[in-house]
């Protein structure tokens, strides 16, 4: 078996989705897996087998951290050590560039890949879905308000320290994609509290300062409409998020593994952290 490694352009987008949904079924990843490339052109990699296309993977180096995700074999060419190698790449890649703590959140099946690695567990992610006909609570706050182009600085600052690193491009692109569904708290002072960006299928990133702030915001980005669900990727080790979720009718639907490598504790203030962008970027 001959195989070798590249780097995914936009030109290879349609294949690498067809790869995903074969490995992960669900729906198409296309839209995401292209915001991902220009967040990290470098960091985006298709595996070939004999020239054909066999395995997708990549990472988003944020500095002091990285995530790697949309880690997927095509069925045909599993069980060939295509996902090792892949990370093994992705690996001696952020090491090069002086990377020191690389996370992910992995699926059952994955993660003795992750543990053969040197990955450890710090916690879970847990996946909520929110069913199609559930009753709106009102909740309604004077200091939720939609983000300002000129409060993305302030929102970078404060995410920071709770992401665990600065994620400037991340927040900005989403920003440029629907700023009417950017959402920010402010506390009596004036000063940022909380944030929330409303994707059209997940309600994340979102963070606050504390769970009333989080429900505030929550209660907001629940007035807009969604494709689906919506759904929320929250950190398990924050200790309010299941049950506000719950209560505004969300259910859990998943668990994965949120692991590590490298440094010597978990990243960021994952209790003030509520959602996710993403299970592939964090």
């Amino acid at each position: 078996m001959a195989a070798d490694i590249r780097v995914i352009t936009s030109a290879d987008l349609d294949v690498a989705d067809r790869i995903l949904l074969a490995a992960y079924g669900g729906g198409s990843r296309r839209h995401a897996l292209a915001s991902y490339l220009v967040l990290q052109p470098d960091g985006w990699i298709m595996t070939y087998v004999d020239g054909a296309p066999a395995g997708v993977a990549g990472t988003i180096n944020y500095g002091p951290t990285a995530y790697i995700g949309l880690v997927g074999v095509d069925p045909a060419y599993q069980r060939r050590g295509l996902a090792l190698a892949m990370m093994r790449h992705l690996l001696a890649w952020l090491a090069a560039r002086g990377n020191p703590v690389v996370l992910l959140d992995a699926s059952v099946a994955g993660a003795p890949l992750y543990e053969r690695l040197g990955f450890v567990d710090d916690e879970q992610t847990i996946a909520f879905v929110r069913g199609d006909h559930v009753h709106q609570p009102e909740l309604q706050s004077a200091h939720v308000g939609t983000l300002a182009a000129a409060d993305l600085p302030a929102v970078v600052a404060f995410d920071a320290p709770i992401f665990g690193a600065a994620r400037a491009a991340v927040l900005g692109q989403l920003y440029a994609e629907a700023p009417a569904r950017a959402l920010v708290m402010r506390d009596q002072a004036g000063q940022i509290s909380g944030y929330l960006f409303a994707q059209p299928r997940t309600i994340g990133p979102w963070a606050a300062r504390t769970p009333a702030e989080a429900e505030a915001l929550l209660g907001a980005a629940l007035a807009l409409a969604y494709d689906q669900g919506p759904s929320v990727m929250a950190p398990g080790a924050n200790p309010h998020v299941a049950g506000l979720l719950q209560r505004y009718g969300f259910s859990p639907s998943r668990a994965l593994r949120h692991m590590r490598l490298g440094g010597d504790g978990p990243v960021g203030r994952r209790g003030q952290l509520y959602g996710l962008a993403s299970f592939a970027i964090g």
